[in-house]
């Protein structure tokens, strides 16, 4: 239930348009119950010689049939038979064009809100991705997060959202109709729900598995996803290993298991409107041959048995719609549980402070007794380091040393266990987010590049004032000549994640964008470690034209731009082990001299 509350949350947000459909909802309720008792004239009129005129007057306003009668008597006497049943006619249209009236009117206002809240949960999935991307998704596979986003949103649409009408609508008509049962025939009525008591027990016990047959439905469907997205990275992998078949197994077993379960569930699902039908009519059948034996006896007139009849059809088929939404409500539940189980993950696991301050740099940025852990792994062990405006600093080290981890810290990613990072005097914790990153440019390993043109990779969406500033960067990242060439410039598609450019090219795009807004510090995580020699070369020209008149940060394996760096350090143990020039750093023949000794570069 807890996630059905979440649902209504998000509801609530649009409470305007929703209560405008619950109210159209209600008065299309009113007039459906309304045009139950407007039969009883037209019959009584059929089915009979001559309209009994000696009713009196019912002496309690609940008697609604004799209240009905008495005033059709009332007319007739008045207008003539002719004239009170065009009015019966009259007023049965009547009633039908105002009950579908307001029921287009509640689906039309509901479709806003049903539309806004899908928009809704994927925006705020969204957001959670962007928030959390920066750190492991505890484990989570990439289709598993597009499945979240795409199908569980859309299950919920369609399970929960569509039906959510029923809710509302179906207790209204079912109480009135009920009302109107009760005051033809109070014994028929009690016969009637003893009856349907055992229906619902049946059906009830059809539901009690389907929101866990759902659950793991939308999970196969999650692994689904997240193997097609990994067959087609490996593509050429998978074909040079000759591991096609098993990866074909892989998915056809999982593709089997899933059309297993979505049977079983199609199943469930499906059988609650024919077997809620069939007892209905089965119920309607023995209706009708307690209802004839009441008629047959005069403790019933015929009229009112037929006005029975269409007011307790009016509770089956509110009954039928709302066992409907119920199985898709629990079937639904399990898309909008897996959605919350996203949501309530934590942003951040430890607090970072907002910060007001602008960032500005006019000495340097230190790391003053600084620690860091991710649970009992420590990382940084009260690690101490100064990098001077201006300077140059490369990190190395091996896996897990807190090279990445370090980079994290100075862009407010990541809160430090103890100690302080500071620009000039001032704690970063104190700087804005927004003021940091308008200051620094960062280069990935892996080139991030989208399916759009240049321009738009180069941007990512920023403010850009003027055309210059794009070819200033793109000329610093020694990446003018090629785009030049392209076919429409910086205008050119260059396809999904970059596709039509050389490894070299994406990389040179990327320093280009992040020299965009001119940053006065500059941090590469491994830029050439994934190039080959001659795309190498050409990024180490590009990255020291880029180091030109910055700060900057290097971080790297490969040892071919870390020794252009004015100073470099030796991270191991989450402490500085070694720190100087290359020159200096190979002749203490340390660590640092075996990294190049392997990589035979020296």
């Amino acid at each position: 239930m807890q996630d059905i509350k979440q649902l209504v949350h998000y509801l609530l947000r649009y409470k305007g348009t929703l209560s405008l459909s619950i109210f159209c909802h209600v008065l299309m309720a009113v007039f459906t119950v309304i045009s139950i008792p407007l039969v009883i004239p037209f019959f009584q009129l059929l089915f009979t010689d001559s309209v009994d005129k000696t009713i009196s007057k019912p002496d309690s306003i609940l008697k609604i049939i004799d209240w009905l009668k008495y005033y059709f008597i009332q007319v007739i006497e008045s207008q003539g038979t002719s004239k009170a049943l065009m009015l019966v006619c009259g007023l049965i249209v009547i009633t039908f064009f105002f009950k579908n009236l307001f029921r287009y009117l509640a689906m039309f206002f509901m479709v806003s809100v049903r539309s806004s809240t899908v928009r809704d949960l994927r925006s705020r999935l969204y957001s959670r991705y962007l928030e959390n991307a920066v750190r492991k998704q505890n484990g989570q596979k990439r289709g598993d997060l597009i499945a979240r986003i795409i199908s569980d949103v859309q299950e919920v649409e369609w399970s929960i959202l569509r039906f959510i009408d029923a809710i509302f609508k179906s207790p209204i008509v079912i109480i009135g109709s009920i009302l109107i049962m009760l005051s033809i025939n109070v014994n028929l009525t009690l016969f009637v729900f003893i009856l349907m008591a055992f229906t619902t027990i049946v059906i009830g016990s059809l539901s009690r598995t389907l929101k866990k047959q759902s659950m793991s439905l939308q999970q196969k469907l999650s692994k689904m996803t997240s193997i097609v997205d990994e067959t087609i990275d490996g593509a050429l992998l998978i074909k040079v290993f000759r591991v096609s078949d098993y990866w074909k197994s892989r998915f056809e077993r999982l593709n089997e298991s899933f059309r297993n379960t979505l049977n079983r569930v199609s199943w469930r699902q499906d059988l609650s409107s024919p077997l809620s039908e069939f007892l209905g009519v089965s119920l309607v059948v023995v209706l009708l041959w307690y209802g004839s034996h009441l008629v047959l006896n005069g403790s019933m007139a015929s009229e009112d048995f037929f006005a029975f009849i269409f007011a307790f059809y009016n509770v089956i088929e509110p009954s039928k719609s709302f066992a409907t939404a119920y199985y898709n409500v629990r079937k639904g539940s399990a898309a909008l549980q897996r959605i919350d189980e996203q949501l309530n993950i934590p942003l951040v696991e430890r607090e970072i402070a907002a910060g007001t301050k602008s960032f500005k740099l006019d000495h340097g940025i230190y790391f003053k007794n600084v620690s860091f852990s991710y649970g009992n792994d420590i990382v940084l062990n009260q690690l101490d380091m100064a990098i001077a405006k201006g300077e140059k600093v490369a990190i190395i080290g091996p896996s897990g040393a807190g090279k990445t981890t370090i980079m994290m810290l100075l862009m407010k990613m990541l809160q430090a266990d103890s100690g302080h990072v500071l620009i000039d005097d001032t704690p970063l914790n104190n700087i804005s987010k927004d003021s940091l990153f308008e200051k620094i440019g960062l280069v990935t390993q892996d080139p991030f590049l989208f399916n759009a043109s240049v321009e738009d990779n180069i941007t990512l969406g920023r403010n850009v004032n003027n055309t210059n500033q794009i070819e200033n960067s793109l000329q610093q990242a020694h990446a003018f000549d090629f785009v030049k060439r392209l076919e429409g410039g910086t205008g050119n598609n260059i396809g999904d994640r970059g596709d039509q450019l050389s490894g070299g090219e994406k990389q040179r795009l990327t320093i280009a964008r992040a020299l965009l807004e001119d940053p006065d510090l500059l941090i590469l995580d491994e830029p050439t470690s994934a190039l080959d020699p001659e795309s190498e070369e050409a990024v180490s020209q590009a990255i020291l034209s880029a180091l030109k008149d910055r700060t900057a940060i290097i971080i790297a394996h490969r040892m071919s731009t870390v020794k252009y760096a004015d100073r470099i350090l030796v991270l191991k143990k989450g402490k500085i082990a070694e720190q100087g020039t290359h020159i200096e750093l190979m002749e203490k023949k340390g660590i640092y001299a075996d990294y190049v000794k392997i990589q035979s570069i020296d």
